[in-house]
């Protein structure tokens, strides 16, 4: 079968005409994103040939017993993947959600990505369900949290224990804190 861009571009502009009147017939819509939106902005999808993971094992890099165990050699990874964050920017799909939310057609969007794209966007509500890449937390006293300065790597809370991005490794809990963020969403008084 032959590609034909013409019959592509028609069936990705119908697309598009749907998911808009899709949206304006809802009273409430919610953006759900993952690595996919961040792909055109430099940052490959980690499990993808490319990816981070091909680099370093998750099992011995992004486990929080493997941070307990040895948070130095884990900083290793948090230090190329903050690069490798800090190196993109939104692409016109981040933009568009933030556009959608700023005419009052989108309540905000859920994102499993740490990389803090959508908020440089311009998306005011962000709910990050595996945290964000731009705070440090303790996971020694209770989970005190700092904004992520330039620091001795790796970075040490005043109660001695070393600190980490705040981002869900494998074996913590994905955040619940976030959804307390849905009573702020537009239209919604409640919980």
């Amino acid at each position: 079968m032959d590609f034909n861009r013409t019959e592509f571009d028609r069936t990705l502009e119908e697309g598009m005409r749907e998911a808009a009147e899709a949206i304006v017939r809802r009273c409430h819509a919610v953006a759900l994103t993952g690595a996919g939106i961040s792909v055109p902005s430099g940052i490959p999808d980690f499990r993808s040939p490319g990816g981070i993971w091909e680099k370093f094992d998750p099992m011995e890099y992004a486990t929080i017993d493997a941070f307990l165990r040895d948070p130095a050699k884990v900083w290793e990874f948090f230090v190329e993947l903050d690069e490798l964050l800090l190196g993109a920017e939104p692409n016109p799909a981040h933009e568009a959600l933030a556009r959608l939310e700023a005419i009052g057609l989108l309540d905000g969007v859920i994102t499993q990505n740490v990389d803090n794209l959508h908020r440089q966007a311009g998306s005011k509500i962000v709910v990050e369900f595996h945290g964000s890449g731009r705070q440090l937390i303790c996971p020694g006293c209770g989970g005190r949290r700092y904004p992520e300065p330039d620091m001795q790597i790796p970075p040490v809370c005043s109660c001695g224990q070393a600190m980490k991005p705040d981002v869900v490794l494998f074996g913590e809990p994905p955040r619940s804190a976030p959804w307390k963020r849905r009573r702020s969403w537009r239209g919604d008084p409640g919980s």
